[in-house]
């Protein structure tokens, strides 16, 4: 899709052609079957997506159906009872990345987004760890998973493109007795079982692959890479990753340590199904490796500009073998680069594998552009309404996510198309813009010339958003 100009077509028309490809998607089941009111859930579907772009701080369901002039109640259905399936949604973002987007550079990121709650009856909802906070607080937990096309230059440059969320449910939502009827008024799908947020995360990159979505590498935080089976299933499948580590909790010795094999075990008891590492030999966390380190073996990098000035840092690497329990003296096949910056407010540390040859700069700018799951976290709820949908049910919630989804990748593609000859404007700005130029055609309606409309149109973003 080409950059948008809203002359010639309209915020709507250009909304409805970038849906074109999902009608099947919005109007039949995995079975092939469709329903009576297939063709008003197609209807609907544009509809909520310029809902969630036009002038207004409130996108539930309510303010989507007011601005709109729409029947609420068929906005209700859109949402919490329609049969499409999310899905069949999400499979088509991570089919489709535009050519502008689609990069063999990019890399999978996964992260948890969070949208805290007052109450206790909606799907999900439980004290847990909000990162929005930095707190456990009640919310909803989602886990998400973009691909990002990081810029040569500018931090703020890198193109972001939305794969997929899932909703994670708490142990207890699944299995305890006392959740039982709230399970049943969420519509909770009896065959949902438990998942980790490690294993929803690995389902997603899993969807990514399938798809052939273009990436270098694998991005994650410490909350998903801490755990070693997401680090072995990416091994497994030889996915390259870039993926912080808990600084104090990780435990490694150099790589060229010579290690036993166990099959060449001749103590006592039960022989080891892992290697081990010679006694004498102390394994290390990164804060140790890096309290030993002189000021001459670091490396001062910049890996892209700032708003504000170039962003840099001290680093360091070495190749090292990760120990799975200090005490019996094992340790893993996983080999790579641990990756150490001296930053400013803590110590942080990647784990790097698959990508014995890179060099530290880049490793380093691949490290630092995990941050753009948290943008793409940022711009979902403060422009788009993530975390304002005010249903309660499993469906609900997923119908709302993906259309923000959507919606983002809508944005996302004018953004990039922008960017192809130069550096994009921000993804607020391209929001902005669509707002604006609503609010001017919603003016023009009115009877108002254009220059009349845009004065008008002004004054209303202005009182409706924080713009």
């Amino acid at each position: 899709m080409s950059s948008i100009s809203y002359r010639t077509h309209t915020p709507k028309t250009a909304i409805r052609r970038f849906l074109s490809p999902l009608r099947d998607a919005f109007t039949t089941r995995p079975d092939g079957s469709t329903w009576s009111r297939a063709a008003n859930t197609w209807n609907v579907a544009p509809v909520y997506v310029e809902g969630l772009i036009r002038p207004g701080s409130h996108k539930t369901l309510r303010g989507i159906g007011k601005r709109l002039a729409i029947n609420e109640h068929r906005v209700r259905r859109f949402i919490s009872e329609s049969p499409w399936e999310h899905d069949a949604v999400q499979m088509h973002l991570n089919h489709h990345l535009p050519e502008t987007i689609a990069s063999p550079e990019a890399m999978l990121i996964v992260d948890d987004v969070d949208i805290l709650k007052d109450g206790h009856d909606s799907v999900g909802v439980s004290p847990q760890y909000a990162g929005s906070i930095n707190r456990i607080s009640s919310c909803q937990v989602g886990v998400d998973c973009v691909v990002a096309v990081p810029d040569e230059t500018y931090n703020a440059d890198q193109l972001i493109w939305p794969l997929g969320c899932e909703l994670y449910l708490p142990q207890k939502w699944i299995e305890a007795e006392e959740f039982k009827e709230r399970r049943s008024q969420c519509a909770i799908p009896e065959d949902i079982s438990f998942r980790t947020k490690q294993q929803i995360a690995l389902e997603l990159l899993a969807r990514a692959r399938k798809a052939s979505v273009p990436h270098a590498c694998v991005g994650a935080d410490a909350g998903y890479s801490d755990v070693r089976s997401f680090r072995a299933q990416l091994r497994e499948w030889n996915e390259p990753y870039i993926l912080g580590v808990g600084s104090k909790e990780l435990r490694v010795i150099p790589e060229s340590t010579p290690i036993e094999s166990p099959d060449r075990w001749s103590g006592r008891g039960r022989p080891p199904t892992e290697p081990r590492f010679p006694e004498g030999v102390k394994p290390q966390s990164p804060v140790e490796i890096a309290a030993d380190l002189d000021d001459e073996d670091w490396t001062v990098i910049t890996w892209a500009e700032g708003t504000k000035e170039p962003l840099s840092g001290r680093f360091f690497r070495t190749r090292v073998r990760i120990v799975t329990q200090v005490h019996k003296r094992r340790v893993s096949d996983e080999t790579g680069w641990l990756l150490i910056e001296d930053a400013e407010d803590k110590l942080r540390s990647w784990l790097c594998w698959g990508l014995d040859e890179w060099e530290l700069e880049e490793l380093v700018r691949y490290a630092h552009l995990r941050w753009a799951i948290e943008e793409f976290h940022r711009g979902a709820k403060q422009v788009l309404g993530l975390d304002q949908f005010e249903g309660r049910t499993w469906k609900g919630w997923h119908h709302h996510v993906t259309i923000v989804l959507l919606t983002y990748a809508f944005i996302a593609t004018d953004r990039a198309a922008q960017g192809a000859a130069g550096r994009p404007p921000p993804f607020s700005a391209v929001a902005r813009a669509l707002v604006y130029e609503m609010a001017t055609q919603m003016a023009e309606a009115e009877g108002l010339d254009r220059r009349k409309a845009k004065d008008v149109a002004d004054v209303m973003v202005k009182g409706l958003t924080d713009w």
